[in-house]
């Protein structure tokens, strides 16, 4: 039970970030559409930066790597 509350928050955290994200999709589309490259441009920034930070909330390098065994040299 305390595993699953303490990934309660970061679950919240990546879909209040993937909601952000199709928003500024979407007004990236529809500023597109009527003309409005600046405004389109500034989502698709937007858009980028919801990318990368929910590339973020996976497991870092360092915690997927696993320590070496101190006796794997007197193992044969």
């Amino acid at each position: 039970m305390t595993v699953l509350l303490s990934k309660s928050p970061q679950v919240a955290q990546r879909a209040q970030l993937e909601v952000e994200l199709r928003r500024h999709e979407q007004m990236a589309r529809d500023a597109a559409e009527i003309g409005d490259i600046e405004t389109s441009g500034r989502s698709i920034l937007a858009m980028l930066n919801c990318e990368r930070r929910l590339g973020a909330q996976g497991p870092q390098v360092m915690q997927v790597i696993k320590p070496r065994s101190a006796n794997r040299g007197l193992a044969s």
